[in-house]
């Protein structure tokens, strides 16, 4: 049988607390995150691995802001410490809720895709906009091309900024790419999105991703 691990005090520093299983047993919860990781990742190189890994952002900071950091976490009820963050599918869940409201309301599904999924997208896009608005610091934008399975090249635009003292991450808009696919394309489709929301992107801009 394999030694059951202890959290240690020092493993603060790797942005670590635990949780305890009724049987005793400690896991290592990552308090940036929320992931709780196998008791034998009780070690200072697994949790270390993860930090600079997952929050490489977060690798050089002090004790203090770790400490700071976890009261934020631990305030923010037992939901999240026991596990309970945001569930891992949100997408399918909210589907099925919607899904679930259009029968009862004896309504054809189309509906779904014709009017609220577009509510849905503008809604996200009109509170992540105001969000990149309202940071002081530039945000980070990643630019990805897919082809659903009507063979139809799409953008997909991810930004990432800061809001509220914590790093977001966050989908901003998707569009099909109706012609061809080159960069020049994508950059006037992009410049396109943000002249409708009349944002300066390239002076807030931080750092670009593409592939």
């Amino acid at each position: 049988m394999s030694k059951k691990r202890k959290y240690n005090e020092a493993y603060l520093s790797f942005g670590f607390t635990f949780i305890a299983e009724r049987d005793g047993t400690q896991k290592p919860q990552c308090f940036m995150c929320g992931k709780v990781l196998a008791n034998g990742s009780m070690k200072p190189t697994k949790l270390k691995e993860h930090l600079t890994c997952v929050h490489p952002e977060n690798a050089s900071d002090s004790v203090d802001l770790f400490r700071a950091k976890k009261a934020r976490f631990e305030k923010a009820g037992t939901l999240p410490k026991l596990e309970f963050t945001p569930t891992q599918k949100p997408c399918p869940e909210a589907s099925y809720k919607v899904a679930y409201r259009i029968a009862k309301q004896e309504k054809p599904h189309t509906i779904g895709e014709t009017l609220v999924k577009p509510c849905a997208l503008e809604m996200v896009e009109l509170q992540v906009m105001e969000e990149l608005a309202a940071t002081p610091f530039p945000f980070s934008m990643q630019l990805d091309e897919t082809t659903d399975v009507s063979q139809c090249s799409q953008l997909l635009v991810f930004v990432r900024y800061m809001h509220a003292d914590a790093i977001k991450e966050e989908f901003l808009f998707c569009e099909p790419l109706l012609e061809t696919t080159k960069a020049i394309d994508i950059l006037e489709m992009v410049n396109s999105f943000f002249a409708k929301q009349n944002f300066d992107w390239k002076k807030n801009l931080g750092t670009l991703c593409t592939d």
